[in-house]
């Protein structure tokens, strides 16, 4: 068993390229799940809209918590589990996550890594949004100078980026210490 974190902003990739590594694992008869945080607050608050920020802070704990009750119960199940929506920018990140887990299991981190013109680009083609702020994620990305795990630029088609993906999951690229 595994968890795959894949970290990147919005309109970076993730639900695609993590939809393609299940498929890529699932060809090898091996057990996936994508699980995607966003989908744990929807249920908490549909709207993402919070009359206050104590009110937000709770949803988006609670949200988290499932999450991580979930990505147990997969792992426990013996399903290779492909996480996405939470933030790992920093060890500190990555610990904070890891300490709402309960099971033990090697962790790969890919951080996806696109341009800032090509989100812009991505996201615009879904639709305005009015709670992204697109230009802020990209510079708290900026800010980051040592990123744990797998940094992974993402400009290939989505089928060489999943095969690629999956080919340094299987070469153990990625695998982070959590110690």
């Amino acid at each position: 068993m595994k968890l795959i974190l894949i970290d990147g902003g919005p309109a970076s990739g993730k639900n695609t390229l993590g939809n393609l590594l299940i498929r890529k694992f699932q060809e090898q008869d091996i057990k996936t799940i994508l699980l995607d945080l966003d989908t744990y607050v929807e249920k908490i608050n549909p709207s993402w809209i919070w009359d206050n920020d104590q009110q937000k802070e709770k949803d988006q704990l609670n949200a988290r918590l499932n999450f991580a009750k979930d990505i147990d119960k997969y792992l426990e199940e013996e399903f290779v589990v492909i996480a996405i929506g939470e933030r790992f920018l920093t060890k500190d990140d990555i610990t904070r996550f890891v300490s709402r887990l309960r099971t033990t299991f090697p962790i790969y981190l890919y951080h996806l890594n696109v341009s800032f013109a090509l989100r812009k680009q991505r996201l615009h083609r879904r639709g305005p949004h009015i709670l992204i702020d697109l230009e802020k994620d990209q510079n708290d990305r900026d800010a980051i100078k040592d990123w744990p795990g797998f940094v992974y630029e993402n400009i290939n088609s989505e089928l060489t980026d999943a095969r690629n993906l999956f080919e340094l999951i299987r070469d153990g690229k990625g695998l982070i210490d959590i110690n």
